[in-house]
């Protein structure tokens, strides 16, 4: 399939952070010198938009006279307004949280932005919130390691709809106590659910119809037990990468696929180096707002407050921004450029069979109960919301 090479576009900050990574370890020698080639090629032709794309100083500058100042990082490009049609939505959920943070508290309270991973990465950023070193972060499918019952949100095709997934994140009080059993036992607490979006397949072989079609194929996945449980139940191979060795891993052929929401496969110009999609739906991903919860614990009763409102109007841009990303402006990009495939429902009975084994496996990691009670939340809030 010929490929459209747009070169001044939201993925170039991610380019140029890949081809400063490392090359993988235990690669052929030629898969090697192949990779190395095609790095330098990338790296040549996004070095000078990326240099016009470094994070705006009014984002980490924090308020002049404020008594106390909370860094945030996340993973997604910090570019918009300056850049770009919309902001990514993690971004979107930081804006508007800084936003109201600092009006509402006349400044008293300020928030430092770290958009793109310039100050770490999604997992690296939780256990630095945990320990205290940094104040908050937005991440999305790195909690397993620091609190494992988590990992029930990621069962695949346990979510009909995004509104079944709001409804448990907004109402539910299986996820309000889960939230004070995290602040106690990892130290990290939730202050808003935003929306990464609906995981799908991408490969570079050949559509993907069924979980057959899997077979022998490698795919790049989180660094969450659940997610390779979940591919090797499809009969692929798993391997975990960071986000931002996606692109070149794709490229190198050191994975044949990936997996990931609509608006992030745009976004980071992984549509160059994947041929087919597959809108299987696997996986409602989140965009989890964290705060060290001893940080949360010490500051004034009204900045508590403050934040919390701050939290929850920021959750709703976030999902707004997505949405709007995955299911209109950069869903035409991907159609344009791969070959889209949307299961029947029978062959989603096929995915959905094949990685019940996900499920018992994740039983005995977390407990029947945590499952139990999950799968009990779920259908509750399907009957509230009629279906």
């Amino acid at each position: 399939m010929q490929k459209k090479i747009t070169k001044v576009s939201l993925g170039i900050l991610a380019l140029s952070i890949i081809m400063m990574s490392a090359l993988f370890v235990g690669c052929a020698d030629d898969s090697a010198a192949e990779a190395a080639a095609a790095i330098q090629e990338k790296k040549a032709e996004a070095s000078e938009p990326a240099k016009k794309k470094s994070v705006p100083e009014n984002l980490t500058k924090a308020l002049p006279g404020a008594k106390y100042v909370m860094r945030m990082a996340y993973t997604d490009a910090g570019t918009w307004p300056a850049m770009g049609e919309k902001p990514q939505a993690e971004h979107a959920y930081a804006l508007l949280f800084k936003s109201v943070i600092e009006s509402m508290s006349n400044g008293e309270l300020s928030v430092e932005l770290y958009p793109g991973g310039t100050l770490a990465q999604s997992k690296a950023a939780t256990e630095m919130v945990q320990n205290g070193t940094l104040e908050m972060a937005i991440t999305t499918g790195t909690i397993a390691p620091f609190y494992p019952q988590m990992q029930v949100f990621s069962l695949p095709y346990a979510f009909r709809s995004d509104e079944v997934a709001w409804r448990i994140f907004d109402e539910s009080d299986f996820w309000k106590d889960m939230v004070a059993d995290m602040a106690e036992e990892a130290n990290l607490l939730v202050l808003g659910m935003g929306q990464n979006g609906t995981r799908h397949f991408t490969n570079s072989k050949r559509p993907i119809h069924s979980p057959d079609d899997m077979d022998g194929m490698k795919f790049r996945v989180m660094s969450s037990p659940i997610f390779s449980q979940m591919v090797t139940a499809l009969g692929a191979t798993a391997m975990p990468l960071a986000h931002n060795e996606i692109y070149t891993a794709c490229q190198t052929g050191v994975v044949d696929g990936q997996e990931n929401p609509v608006w992030n496969i745009a976004a980071n110009n992984w549509y160059e180096v994947q041929d087919y999609m597959t809108l299987d739906g696997h996986v409602w991903s989140e965009n989890m707002l964290l705060i060290n919860n001893d940080y949360f614990n010490d500051l004034p009763g009204n900045l508590q407050q403050i934040i919390r409102i701050a939290a929850l109007q920021g959750q709703w841009a976030d999902r707004v921004s997505e949405a709007l990303a995955s299911k209109i402006t950069d869903f035409s990009v991907l159609k344009n450029n791969m070959e889209i495939y949307a299961p029947t429902a029978e062959e989603m009975d096929k995915f959905k069979a094949a990685v019940e084994p996900v499920k018992e496996w994740l039983k005995g990691e977390v407990g029947a109960k945590v499952v139990d009670d999950f799968y009990a939340a779920v259908a509750q809030a399907e009957a509230e919301l009629g279906y």
